[in-house]
């Protein structure tokens, strides 16, 4: 070998182990940094005419499993998912409360019977009948304290749905412009990873709203599609996304009545379509907005159904009517069973028991359409308001009760329902909170290992400092020839 050709396999040596410690550095550097994937130098060996002529710098590859990167996009995406529907569960049972709890539904109604039996024990103090109003006003406010926390879920889900939209509509623009910067970078033979790095990151925030796969694309270009097929990004403009936000929702607004589904590129998407973008937080919001809170206030309106009949009966009240409001009233008047949409939100403590309001307490014993006020002693009509509360009666027709139970009993039925779906939410939580963090731990465990960069580092030291020798024996033989 020349001294000439020995003289350039050092100078290409040196060359890759300062590009190596450069790698080396950014790793190191970067370790902690969420979404970056680290470095490794590529090298491959240089031939002059067929014979060794040094090592060559490839370029620098991006280290990703591409494999568990995309698991990991799926199961952040469940995660989400669940998330979104547990903090709805919670809210729930958090505004109608745990059975026997302080301040929860069941507490109201409890304390409505036990001012009934109260004034039944003693009809002519003034004080108990006013306790008794007063208790009935207590468990109507619960229930429309209920309802109007069930609609503002529905109207915050709403507006989450409208901001996951623009997340995603600009996330999707971002990435393809960057799909566009890293196509120049590659044609001029420029490194693009600190670019692939932050598109990664991007495309992960994305799998959070709408879980997607990555397909690769010439030119260092993605494509993105969601888990179940449907295509958001394939070329240089991506999918459009809109959304018009309803604002304030109430009981009586459902999907195509005041509430709208997504429109992609200008064409409004059926709810069989809305599968496609299924699996991420976007997906739960629809869910909690049209499903989740209309289940539950359909079983609170039932349930407001349910006491407002029996209360209104004229055999537990002689002097109401047939179409008599009764203790209970839906803004005044007697509920319509057709009606009944969001019933929970409007019930009210009649106004003929209301001092307040120009009625009177003794009503709730002389009866709710009495003319004049009957003997103070007379228990009857309390004794069947509390028995009608306590019967057991056939659902009303309708219903999402079943079977003869008590109100209490219905109730309960209730509370168990909204206890068993955040128990069922919690679970699904902690299953998709393990599966992401395994995942994770998966994908963190091919990211930068700090001890293993350290000693890629001391072998670049020795390949330098072998390099080194190299030149300087290079140096003393030139010398001696010169010095000849």
């Amino acid at each position: 070998m020349s001294i000439a050709r020995a003289l350039g396999n050092a100078m290409s040596g040196l060359t890759a182990t300062a590009r190596g410690t450069e790698t080396v550095a950014a790793n190191l550097a970067n370790a902690s940094t969420p979404g970056y994937a680290r470095r490794d130098m590529v090298v491959s060996a240089q031939t002059a005419g067929g014979n060794a002529g040094g090592v060559r710098v490839d370029g620098i590859a991006r280290a990703v499993n591409a494999s568990v990167l995309s698991e990991s996009r799926l199961a952040e995406g469940a995660r989400a998912e669940a998330a979104t529907r547990l903090a709805f569960a919670k809210q729930v049972e958090d505004q109608i409360g745990l059975a026997g709890s302080a301040g929860s539904l069941g507490a109201a109604l409890s304390d409505f019977r036990t001012a009934l039996s109260s004034a039944a024990s003693r009809p002519d103090d003034g004080i108990r009948l006013t306790q008794v109003a007063d208790k009935a006003k207590a468990l109507a406010d619960r229930l429309n304290a209920a309802s109007t926390q069930v609609q503002a879920a529905r109207g915050a889900a709403d507006q989450a749905i409208a901001r996951d939209v623009a997340t995603l509509n600009k996330s999707l623009a971002e990435v393809a412009h960057l799909n566009r910067r890293i196509a120049v970078l590659e044609a001029d033979g420029s490194d693009p990873s600190a670019l692939m790095d932050q598109r990664q990151a991007i495309i992960s925030d994305i799998s959070k709203i709408v879980p997607v796969q990555e397909v690769t694309r010439p030119a260092g270009a993605v494509a993105l599609f969601t888990s179940q097929g449907a295509v958001l990004l394939d070329g240089s403009v991506p999918t459009e996304l809109s959304f018009a936000a309803a604002g304030q929702v109430t009981a009586g607004q459902s999907v195509g009545s005041g509430l709208a589904l997504l429109t992609q590129n200008g064409a409004e998407l059926t709810k069989s379509q809305m599968r496609l973008l299924a699996g991420g937080s976007l997906s739960a919001h629809f869910a909690v907005r049209d499903e989740l809170a209309s289940e539950v206030q359909a079983s609170l309106d039932d349930l407001a159904f349910d006491l407002h009949e029996r209360l209104a009966d004229p055999a537990v009240d002689g002097t109401l009517s047939p179409t008599s409001a009764g203790l209970f009233t839906d803004g005044g008047l007697r509920a319509d069973p057709g009606a009944k949409q969001g019933l929970a939100g409007r019930i009210a403590l009649n106004d003929a028991v209301v001092e307040a309001s120009g009625g009177k307490a003794w009503r709730l014993r002389s009866g709710l359409e009495a003319g004049s006020e009957g003997p103070v002693g007379e228990s009857g009509l309390l004794i069947a308001m509390s028995e009608a509360l306590e019967r057991a009666t056939p659902a009303p027709p309708g219903s999402g009760f079943s079977g003869k139970a008590s109100l209490a009993d219905r109730l309960g039925r209730v509370e168990a329902q909204v206890s068993t779906v955040r128990v069922n939410a919690q679970s699904e939580a902690a299953v998709r909170n393990g599966q992401a963090d395994t995942i994770w731990s998966r994908l963190a465990a091919d990211g930068v290992d700090s001890d293993a960069e350290m000693q890629r580092l001391l072998q670049y030291e020795q390949a330098y400092a072998a390099n080194a020798r190299v030149i300087q024996a290079i140096q003393t033989m030139m010398d001696q020839i010169l010095g000849i």
